[in-house]
């Protein structure tokens, strides 16, 4: 083994290890409701001095991105990135931390800059960064939180642009993306109701599933060498235990019960149906956020995984190495976790949901022996003029979401072009 690869298997374990042992801590801080611990730095900062601080509230927010960034840095073992790369996700992980745990307005502001230069330098921490980015974002919002109507109509139309952008793209690393604004819009949402409790969920939330759907593209581009819907399909087969666990990050994202999603929708669905006017209006976004996630999460997972390869390297894609396995079993066991335990009614959802399960297949079950068609991957046995099953013929997910595309627009096609070519000329120096 060269020395780089074992540089590489040795730093980020560790610093993987470092982030779960500070999640945990500060899991343990919220259940011994500790005092607040206050560090002071002097002689830095505006005001001359910075400080840090950590008490329930900050340690609700700061343990589920500890636990994304666990994620992001063991998944980064089996994913190629550069030894910058490696750093760069390493240091924003800490960034984050100091602008979370930040006293001071100006430090907060300095470490949410650097986090969001880090991330868009270094490719490797686009997995890390969707949870703490909406995490610092947040974090400055509030630094009046009295309830705000702006704060609530800016949630709102994230939240709704960010359902319809999962359910019309075909690459899987922007539907991440999408669920990551889409659960900022709920915490701007939360917080302009008056909700700091439901803002927390939102940002666990968010912590929990954008970084675990994140980790799936990337994944799934090193085993096909595309994240783009229309060139998967069949994964399952290859990669059962992955498509399991992106199975239960859709779920989180739909959002289902009992995924800590549900549980952050419900937390802001209860002070938006209160009855105020702006409430309303919230929960008009809502309602048609949970109606476009929910379609997307269908559409990727039946595209990605269910019937035919549509191409040759999905039909020959193997399953996730460990790391990555283990990684995205830390974030689903984690947001189940969180979900039942919030309240005792997700439990209940859930208990109901599996007895309505056993009652089905109790009662479809026929005795007797019963002659079925062969299992197809989740699709329809091909017609007698198409013996071999062409890929070809199934639906694909520009077709799947054809009702929500409409004409493109020329100033539309216009910005995307002033909006390419900038890229290009960043891209340049």
């Amino acid at each position: 083994m060269s020395r780089s690869g074992l540089r590489r298997l040795l730093t980020l374990p560790v610093a993987a290890a470092i982030a779960l042992i500070g999640a945990l801590a500060c899991v343990a801080f919220i259940l011994l409701h500790a005092a607040p611990i206050t560090v002071s730095v002097p002689d830095l900062g505006v005001s001359g001095t910075v400080g840090f601080a950590i008490f329930p509230a900050r340690a609700a927010i700061l343990a589920p991105v500890l636990l994304a960034g666990a994620a992001s840095l063991l998944a980064a073992i089996d994913i190629e990135t550069s030894p910058a790369g490696r750093v760069g996700l390493i240091v924003l992980v800490a960034v984050t931390t100091l602008a979370i745990l930040a006293r001071d307005a100006y430090a907060t502001a300095f470490f949410a800059l650097l986090a969001l230069l880090i991330a868009v330098r270094v490719r490797a921490a686009e997995s890390f960064a969707l949870a703490a980015i909406p995490a610092i974002a947040i974090g400055l919002a509030i630094a009046d939180p009295p309830p705000d109507p702006l704060l609530v109509l800016a949630g709102a139309i994230a939240a709704v642009a960010a359902g319809w952008r999962a359910a019309t793209t075909l690459d899987l690393a922007r539907l991440a993306r999408a669920v990551a604004l889409g659960f900022t819009g709920l915490g701007f949402i939360a917080f302009g109701l008056g909700s700091d409790g439901a803002a927390r969920l939102c940002l666990a939330a968010n912590a929990l599933t954008a970084p675990l759907l994140a980790i799936a593209a990337a994944m799934i581009f090193e085993a096909t060498g595309t994240r783009s819907l229309d060139w998967l399909g069949g994964l399952a087969r290859g990669m059962p235990r992955f498509s399991l666990l992106l199975l239960a990050g859709l779920g989180f994202a739909a959002p289902l019960p009992p995924g800590p999603g549900f549980a952050a929708f419900l937390a802001v669905l209860r002070p938006a149906i209160a009855g105020n006017p702006i409430g309303a209006v919230s929960a008009v976004a809502l309602a048609l956020w949970f109606a476009l996630m929910g379609f997307a999460a269908i559409r990727a997972f039946g595209l990605a995984c269910l019937g035919r390869p549509r191409s040759l390297r999905a039909a020959a894609a193997e399953d996730a190495p460990r790391a990555t396995i283990t990684a995205m079993i830390v974030l689903a066991l984690s947001g189940l976790v969180l979900a039942l335990f919030e309240s005792a009614e997700n439990a209940w959802i859930c208990l109901v949901l599996l007895g309505l399960a056993a009652l089905i297949r109790r009662f479809a079950i026929v005795s007797g022996p019963l002659e079925s068609a062969e299992f197809g991957g989740g699709f329809a046995k091909p017609p007698a003029w198409l013996p071999f099953g062409d890929p070809a013929t199934q639906i694909t997910a520009t077709g799947f979401a054809a009702a929500f595309r409409t004409a493109p627009c020329p100033w539309t096609a216009k910005l995307h072009g002033a909006w390419a070519r900038l890229r290009a000329t960043i891209a340049a120096r």
